[in-house]
């Protein structure tokens, strides 16, 4: 009995520090699902005001960013590419990074192709610069160490920006 007991203690526990570590989790989710309704939606507008300020700059504004994301979409289209899905994983820890807050978000991408179905798993990277109230996003796999200095001039080097993943055709049933 104590067992059971000291297992249920010790569930809760790990559950309420799971939940301490990240206390954004459910707007992180949130939000980031905003951005894969857009996506699955083809919703550049949304795309482009979800992105990370300083990207959206960098592209030239969102109405430019708008129409480079529209134009990358009808490209990947032409050559049989169709996004089917997309699936959130948990946020992960929380870094602050001067005054914004950032968290790495797991992600899995269903596409159709003319080979078949193809899984790529990948990251956003979620930003907030006001405590949490808002957050934007940036795809990892764009991301080099370059690229991060330029974008986030006080980047958390402790915050880990994995490897991009080889996508996988998936077997038909």
């Amino acid at each position: 009995m104590k067992s059971i007991l000291f297992c249920l203690l010790g569930t809760w526990g790990l559950s309420v520090f799971a939940i301490a570590q990240n206390p954004y989790r459910d707007q992180i989710l949130q939000q980031a699902k905003i951005i894969t309704r857009a996506t699955e939606k083809n919703d550049f507008n949304t795309l482009a005001k979800k992105a990370y300020p300083k990207l959206q700059e960098q592209m030239g504004g969102v109405a430019q960013m708008t129409q480079t994301l529209k134009e990358k979409s009808k490209r990947l289209f032409s050559m049989g590419i169709d996004l089917k899905e997309i699936q959130l994983g948990e946020p992960d820890s929380l870094f602050t990074a001067g005054s914004e807050k950032h968290c790495l978000v797991s992600q899995t991408i269903i596409f159709e192709t003319p080979s078949g179905k193809l899984k790529q798993e990948s990251w956003l990277l979620a930003i907030s610069n006001n405590e949490g109230r808002d957050w934007y996003f940036i795809d990892v796999s764009n991301l080099n160490d370059k690229k991060i200095k330029e974008l986030f001039p006080n980047f958390n080097a402790a915050l880990k920006i994995p490897a991009e993943k080889k996508a996988q055709l998936l077997k038909e049933d």
